[in-house]
């Protein structure tokens, strides 16, 4: 996301992007990070990746090295599932 919509709330932000995290409305949402993705599959996207990371001047192995678990955006995911499983059931 280099711009979020119109109207959408920016949640979050870090020192390389300007919105890390967007609401917009009542049901939409959207995130740069992947809470989704563990540790090894990091890794492998970052392998499979690793041509188009030297071209952009990002040592691949350096990133690799990088990467830890992330607990929180686990939580972030199961939040939002039980969020959407809750707005399911009321059509809310």
């Amino acid at each position: 996301v280099v711009q979020p919509p119109p109207g959408a709330r920016v949640l979050a932000v870090s020192g390389r992007d300007n919105c890390q995290a967007f609401r917009w409305g009542e049901a939409t949402w959207g995130v740069q990070f992947h809470p989704e993705f563990s540790v090894g599959v990091m890794k492998s996207y970052i392998h499979a990746r690793a041509e188009a990371l030297r071209k952009e001047g990002t040592c691949p192995r350096e990133l690799a090295q990088a990467v830890r678990p992330t607990p929180t955006a686990r939580r972030v995911l199961r939040r939002f599932i039980h969020l959407a499983r809750q707005r399911a059931r009321t059509g809310a």
